[in-house]
């Protein structure tokens, strides 16, 4: 599979899941600050921080529309100078998609381009203007139907699996960023649980869909804890932390499918992952609480970015030494001419990179 694709499948997902969170983010926050008012706590800040665009934004915008839920939605909407906003990632997502038209199905091109071409169009602006919960509802609507018509229009070989890696690392990012907000909303240092933190958590879970699966656990009463603890460790919840460093590392298996052996799997990627879940399974909810729950997101976060660095070096942009060592462990040549088979299939990779940029 050349690597260009790979990226392509690997980005896609990213984007259309940063679309999702941050559509259901800012619903639930929007809900949020007309239900609550309460003092000591920053209700549109935290966004602007976890997004990691605060110097830019206090930069254009200044520190007094920091708190202004219009500016601040409009800025992580539609800014197109912010590259994370609704509208950039929406953008991206049509663009890898465009680059892979062959890859993936005409189905799944058809919801993206359409979901664009509506983002663009007057209509979605008056529904911004009007009705924001329901513009916030339609587009991660789109968001989970593109996810379904992928799954069941797609192939599911080595294109589908960079696809459904790109959203589970995505995904363990995100639901520590979400699971981070606390820490940022409050302006003071108090640690007891009160009854804004509980309207607070129940955002958190609503932001995330869990709300309704958090509480189908039969020991689930609501405290920071709880959530923190379910958001981590459920591994049935599909959004929650280790949930998705088990999907990776299936996905990871599934691209090495050839090496039986978990010695032979042993390339960065790999090693990075299992450091990094390996890490988490030793940690149980007193752990983290001990560390404490914001150093514990932050560290996740940095792990996170860490894998995707190694996953972007082992498959999305080899060097030329991974190649070579990748073609000469499968060259199926015996004795003196496994060299010059070797030598061709590397030429032969390394020319249709130079040809793609890949």
């Amino acid at each position: 599979m050349i690597s260009r694709v790979a990226d392509s499948c690997f980005w896609l997902t990213r984007y259309i899941e940063r679309v999702d969170t941050w559509s259901r983010l800012l619903d639930v926050t929007s809900g949020f600050s007309l239900d609550v008012d309460p003092v000591g706590v920053g209700r549109w800040r935290p966004l602007i921080i976890i997004d990691g665009q605060e110097e830019d934004f206090l930069e254009r915008l200044g520190e007094e529309s920091v708190e202004d839920g219009e500016i601040v939605q409009r800025y992580l909407v539609w800014d197109q100078g912010n590259p994370y906003s609704i509208f950039s990632s929406a953008q991206a997502v049509r663009e890898n998609a465009r680059t892979i038209r062959e890859v993936i199905s005409v189905e799944m091109w058809e919801a993206v381009n359409e979901f664009w071409l509506w983002l663009n169009s007057r209509s979605a602006k008056r529904l911004f203007d009007r009705e924001r919960e329901a513009f916030y509802q339609r587009i991660s609507s789109q968001c989970m139907m593109f996810y379904g018509i992928c799954y069941s229009t797609m192939l599911h070989e080595d294109p589908y699996t960079f696809i459904t890696l790109g959203r589970a690392v995505e995904r363990v990012g995100q639901s520590a960023r979400l699971l981070d907000l606390r820490h940022h909303a409050l302006q003071d240092s108090e640690e007891e649980e009160s009854p804004i933190d509980a309207a607070q958590w129940i955002a958190i879970l609503r932001s995330c869909s869990a709300y309704d699966p958090f509480f189908k656990r039969a020991s689930s009463v609501l405290s920071g804890r709880a959530v923190a603890r379910f958001m981590i460790f459920d591994r049935a919840f599909p959004r929650s932390i280790l949930h998705n460093l088990d999907q990776v590392r299936g996905f990871l298996i599934r691209l090495q499918s050839t090496r039986t052996d978990e010695h032979e799997r042993a390339n960065p990627s790999w090693n990075a992952l299992e450091r990094f879940r390996g890490s988490l399974l030793q940690m149980d909810i007193d752990d983290i609480q001990r560390i404490g729950l914001h150093e514990t997101l932050t560290w996740i976060v940095k792990e996170t970015a860490g894998l995707c660095e190694e996953i972007h070096r082992d498959y999305l942009d080899p060097s030329e030494e991974s190649l070579r060592a990748r073609v000469s462990r499968t060259a199926p040549v015996r004795g003196r001419g496994r060299d010059a088979a070797s030598t061709h299939s590397f030429d032969r990779m390394a020319s249709i990179g130079s040809r793609t940029g890949g």
